[in-house]
């Protein structure tokens, strides 16, 4: 009997998991939150000389309903 409702139990919290799983997909899809997009995510400079300064600008735009609050940006 005890194996039985521990068996029970892990099912029953493996499904909540899932159904989060879930509702948090579904919501992303609707647009409900904040949703980054890029319209670039990479660039590549071309060849220039030692010492000149190179920049780039990459737009970012929130595809969502919340606010989209940037944290930290960080160059690879």
């Amino acid at each position: 009997m005890t194996k039985r409702i521990s068996n029970i139990s892990l099912c029953f919290f493996f499904l909540v998991g899932v159904l989060a799983c879930i509702s948090q997909s579904l919501a992303e899809k609707k647009g409900e939150g904040p949703v980054i997009y890029l319209d670039k995510t990479s660039h590549t400079f071309p060849p220039v000389f030692e010492g000149v300064e190179l920049s780039h600008t990459f737009t970012v735009f929130n595809r969502g309903t919340a606010s989209l609050d940037l944290k930290k940006v960080t160059h690879s």
